[in-house]
């Protein structure tokens, strides 16, 4: 069972940071070549919506995984006394940063994707300024680095754990 669990730990975080680098490296510059609004806001919602089902789920999954992880496979003597080895320091590291970049996720979800829906609809029916549009979307970008800058630390931290002759070291 701890490998079956290990696997699919594994892939969520695939799941999670891989669409991340196509949307960051690929999607949303292709994006820019398209001039008609319509097509364009369309287009990267139903991107956006399936990225954000998979993204939620892959979030849910390595929270169960990881749980089950760290339950059933941290042996008890790290456990027991966490801080005592560098596996204290990775593991609430690894947490803090999960932390945040849920926050992030939501943040983007819900603050940058909702300004840039509303500026899109006021270009569309004629009110709306083009240019603080270009900026919302280039703010979000940029932001959606963060937000995978975040995921990429994540993972790292957590092939650290993953080192046991790294991580199991007194300190």
């Amino acid at each position: 069972m701890e490998t079956l669990s290990l696997m699919i730990h594994v892939t969520a975080a695939a799941v999670l940071v891989g669409p991340q680098v196509l949307m960051f490296y690929a999607v949303i510059p292709s994006s820019w070549l398209i001039d008609d609004e319509r097509l364009k806001r369309d287009l990267l919602a139903v991107v956006a919506r399936r990225f954000g089902a998979l993204a939620g789920l892959a979030l849910i999954t390595l929270l169960v995984t990881g749980l089950y992880q760290f339950y059933s496979v941290t042996p008890d003597f790290i456990r027991e006394d966490i801080n005592a080895y560098r596996y204290g320091q990775i593991f609430m590291s690894k947490m803090l940063l999960f932390t945040i970049l849920v926050g992030l996720i939501f943040a983007h979800a819900f603050i940058f994707s909702r300004k840039i829906r509303a500026l899109s609809d006021a270009v569309l029916d004629g009110s709306g300024d083009a240019d603080e549009l270009h900026q919302a979307r280039m703010k979000s970008f940029l932001f959606s680095l963060l937000l995978l800058l975040a995921s990429l630390g994540t993972l790292w931290l957590g092939s650290a754990l993953g080192n046991h002759t790294y991580s199991y070291v007194a300190l």
